[in-house]
């Protein structure tokens, strides 16, 4: 997997006040529909949605990143046999 798949949207919850909320998708029960669920959001409203939106996708990217390292790690550590856990023992 070269990516996470995110979506990301503004609302304006208060009249002035945009949020972005971060979604991942979720199984459908019809092919043609596409579900998503938020899994992150701005703490802070924005002024404009412009602002908010540049925020997100900041969020969206740090998030990106994060995750596909941990996927990368995860990948080494079944190519090398290496766990983490069995030091532990």
């Amino acid at each position: 997997m070269d990516y996470v798949e995110f979506a990301l949207t503004v609302i304006e919850a208060e009249e002035g006040q945009f949020h972005w909320v971060l979604m991942e998708p979720v199984d459908a029960e019809i092919d043609d529909e596409l579900r998503y669920r938020p899994v992150d959001s701005s703490r802070q409203p924005y002024p404009t949605y412009a602002e908010a939106l540049l925020y997100g996708s900041a969020a969206m990217r740090t998030r990106q990143g994060e995750l596909r390292e941990v996927l990368m790690q995860r990948q080494q550590q079944q190519q090398t046999g290496f766990r983490p856990s069995a030091l532990a023992a």
